[in-house]
This record gives structure tokens, C-alpha cells and sequence, in this order.
């Protein structure tokens, strides 16, 4: 087990050091210079060759890379040029609302995914069947823009006002309206994904009740209940957290679409603002924070199959 965790811990580092090094490249080659854009298009070209010095960007390109490596690798980022602040800060307040996000809908996929295969198993080829599959389908084929779109027409101040559609200010103001703003966002982040769990746990579960230890048990007079919480669910299981833990990476990944549409203070959001106002340190320190996370979240996600499944750690070590 060390070795293929290793193996895996070696392979998410090199990956998070190539994005690191195509983040940096990409904005060296964007347009327009960071000292123009802090003195303004109007400034003279004696205040560009200063600022520039002052800010290091007369080195060559390597150097500053090895530089900006260093420092990320500590968690210093710079200064934001927009804010005038440190962004290490900004970025950690920002990454925990997102966070709270990505956990309340891993708790939505979970629970509600489970519950949906669940019933499609029980009334497997049956008209119910049919429509939760119907419905599972729809929901895997719709992207998050879509999701947080009709959600907000429907329950956030379109046709029903149940939720806020924006306006997320942490727990500090109280759990509830916390977790009434947490919502709709993170429904429209879980939806593709526990349509995805749904359609696996629907599978085992009717594998499952065909194997000849589950008749045994109800051959002994078990009650019906008892014999899928003891016995079903959690052989049917293993596969299900097995598709859950592959998409770790995917559902930080989608974040940065809903956190835009929910007007959400979260680390998605915070790249879109970087990119609008061209705030190159901003742009790298949150592209390589977004790719960290689903780099390490994949990794995670590895590891636990990992120890569910012997055999894929052996082929893969």
C-alpha cells in the first residue's frame, strides 16, 4: 500500500508542477503589460522601466518561474495588483466558502443518489423505474449553467421564493440562513453527479439481491429492512463510493461555474474577477489553487479505491 501511495503522491506532484509552469506560461503570453496596468496606458516609459525592476519582471522568464515556484510552494503569492493586498489571504477565505460548498453537495450526491438507486432498484421494471431513470438521465446530460439557471427561476425568486439565489455571508450569521443560501447552489453542483451514483447504486443493488447470501437471509425469515441495511447496501456500496471517489477532482472543478451564476464568494469566483480584471498574480495563484485541489482530489480518490480494491492497487503500484 505505501508503495502505490507513493507511487500516486509522485505522480499528483509532477502533475501540479506542469500546470503550475502552463498557469505561468499562459499569462507571460497574454497581452499587455502588468506595469501598464498598475500606472495606467498614460504612464511614461521611465515609470514602466522602474515599476518593472521594482516588481522583477526585467528577469528573464526562467528565473522568475523558479522564483514564483518557491514562493507558491509556501503559499506566497504576491500581492493582488487590483486590491493592493497579499493574496494569500483573500485566497483563504475564499477556498473555505468554497469548500463549504463542495461539502454540502458531496453530502447531497451521497444521501440523494443513494436514496434515488435505491428506489430505482427496489421498483426495478416498473413505471417508477422507468421514470427516475428518465430523470436521471435528463439530469446527467445538463450542465451546471443549466442546473443553476432553472433552479434559480424555479425556487429562488422566479415562480417559488424558497431560496435565496445569492447573498452567501458564512455561519457567522446564523446555520440556517447559511444553509439556505448553500442550497441552490450546491444542488446545481451535485445534480450530474448523483444522477451518476444513482444509476451505479440502482446496478449493484440489483446484483446484489440476486446473490445467494441474500436469499439465504430471507429464506431464515429476515425481515425485509434488515436484510438490505445489513446485507444489500453495504455490498453495494464498494462500486458506488468507488464512482464517488473518482469524481473528487470533477466537483471542485464545476465550481467556478455555479459560484459565477449564485453570485457565491467562493475561489471560482474569484478566478472569473481575476481574469476580468486582468490581475495576473491573482490568475496564477487561483488557477494553480482550482488544479491543486482536483489534482489532490483525484489522488484521494485513488487511495480510497485503492484500499477498497486490492487487486487495482496491485496492477497499478
Amino acid at each position: 500500500m505505501l508503495r502505490f501511495f507513493l507511487a500516486r503522491l509522485i505522480y499528483s506532484v509532477a502533475v501540479l508542477v506542469a500546470v503550475s509552469v502552463l498557469v505561468f506560461a499562459v499569462t507571460e503570453l497574454l497581452p499587455g503589460s502588468v506595469a501598464h496596468m498598475i500606472l495606467g496606458m498614460d504612464a511614461t516609459p521611465e515609470a514602466v522601466a522602474s515599476l518593472s525592476k521594482q516588481l522583477g519582471l526585467d528577469r528573464p522568464a526562467p528565473l522568475r518561474l523558479l522564483s514564483w515556484l518557491g514562493n507558491a510552494a509556501i503559499g506566497d503569492f504576491g500581492d493582488s495588483l487590483r486590491m493592493q493586498r497579499p493574496i494569500a489571504p483573500i485566497l483563504a477565505e475564499r477556498l473555505w466558502n468554497s469548500l463549504v460548498l463542495t461539502l454540502v453537495g458531496m453530502v447531497i450526491i451521497i444521501v440523494g443518489g443513494l436514496l434515488m438507486g435505491l428506489v430505482m432498484a427496489l421498483s426495478a421494471r416498473t413505471s417508477l423505474d422507468r421514470v427516475l431513470t428518465a430523470t436521471s438521465v435528463i439530469m446527467a446530460s445538463l450542465p451546471e449553467f443549466v442546473t443553476g439557471t432553472v433552479l434559480v427561476f424555479l425556487f429562488g425568486g422566479g415562480l417559488l421564493r424558497l431560496f435565496p439565489p445569492s447573498g452567501y455571508e458564512g455561519f457567522g450569521y446564523g446555520v440556517l440562513p447559511a444553509l439556505s443560501h448553500l442550497a441552490l447552489p450546491a444542488l446545481s453542483l451535485s445534480l450530474i453527479l448523483m444522477a451518476y451514483v444513482a444509476r451505479i447504486a440502482r446496478t449493484s443493488i440489483i446484483d446484489t439481491l440476486e446473490l445467494e447470501f441474500v436469499r439465504t437471509a430471507r429464506l431464515k425469515g429476515i425481515p425485509e429492512r434488515k436484510v438490505l441495511v445489513r446485507h444489500v447496501l453495504p455490498n453495494a456500496l464498494v462500486p458506488t463510493i468507488t464512482v464517488l471517489c473518482m469524481n473528487l477532482g470533477w466537483i471542485f472543478g464545476g465550481i467556478v461555474v455555479v459560484e459565477e451564476i449564485f453570485v457565491f464568494p467562493g475561489i471560482g469566483r474569484l478566478m472569473l474577477f481575476a481574469v476580468s480584471e486582468r490581475d495576473w498574480p491573482l490568475i496564477q495563484a487561483t488557477a494553480v489553487v482550482i488544479a491543486s485541489f482536483y489534482v489532490f482530489g483525484n489522488l484521494l480518490g485513488d487511495i480510497l479505491v485503492g484500499l477498497m480494491n486490492p487487486r487495482l492497487r496491485t496492477m497499478t503500484a
